[in-house]
């Protein structure tokens, strides 16, 4: 009598169908997702007026989708030529390895708040970035700033 119980709760007991696929492994892309990323910034800033390095952090809203991003930013860095800080945000987007943002600046330096416009180009693999990113000041000195940099930017969660 006790074999022929286990025999039935053996035959009853729930498997997995032959035709359900394996559970996929986890992978970052593989399904359209949004994704929030912060990191740290810094690298050399070439101005017409003062040169110097900065250091800073960023952080990002971006839908990740077959290799694709599109998004919004926002970077703060204190920039040491100009002995002052530098925000801007805006709009990213990218494919691949290149990807590409725009968008206001301001700077404030000296005493004196600066409006802008920033933009960037930069070449990434996984968590690591470089870029070369154009600035333009609406101010009597150092209107024009490049910045050459790279980034250290890694997800922190999906929030949908």
């Amino acid at each position: 009598m006790r074999i022929t119980w286990l025999a039935a709760l053996a035959v009853a007991a729930p498997r997995a169908a032959a035709a359900d696929p394996p559970p996929a492994p986890f992978a970052i892309g593989e399904q359209p997702a949004w994704f929030v990323l912060g990191g740290v910034t810094g690298g050399g800033t070439i101005e017409f007026h003062d040169r110097g390095g900065f250091v800073g952090g960023e952080l990002s809203l971006a839908r990740l989708d077959a290799g694709t991003y599109i998004g919004a930013f926002a970077n703060a860095d204190y920039d040491f030529g100009v002995h002052g800080t530098i925000v801007t945000g805006g709009l990213e987007a990218g494919h691949k390895l290149f990807g590409v943002d725009a968008g206001p600046a301001m700077r404030f330096a000296g005493g004196a708040t600066e409006l802008g416009v920033a933009a960037r180009v930069g070449v990434g693999i996984g968590a690591f970035g470089v870029y070369a990113r154009y600035e333009y000041f609406d101010a009597a000195t150092d209107a024009h700033v490049i910045q050459l940099g790279a980034t250290l930017k890694l997800p922190l969660t999906s929030p949908f």
